[in-house]
């Protein structure tokens, strides 16, 4: 990563500030907002949270699960 141009490291660092800052906002409002689920587990503290990092797991693993299975070598088409 030490070939990065400066100015894309610096949006990143910004990006992920701006990031950090909604996720605290929303712990925050959690304490102070009533979610109305439609099942009881929905009304969990953090559940958001718990079940998106879930899903994104899941999308990652299934991910590499498809690469393997429709990879081809690189000289498939020579």
């Amino acid at each position: 990563m030490s070939n990065l141009n400066p100015q894309l490291k610096k949006m990143g660092n910004y990006a992920s500030i701006f990031l950090l800052i909604i996720g605290f906002c929303l712990i925050i409002a959690e304490f102070f907002v009533h979610r109305h689920g439609e099942i009881d587990l929905e009304d969990l503290f953090i559940f958001p949270v718990i079940y998106g990092f879930a899903a994104s797991v899941f999308i990652v693993v299934v991910g590499i699960g498809l690469r393997h299975i429709l990879m081809r070598k690189e000289d498939y088409y020579d």
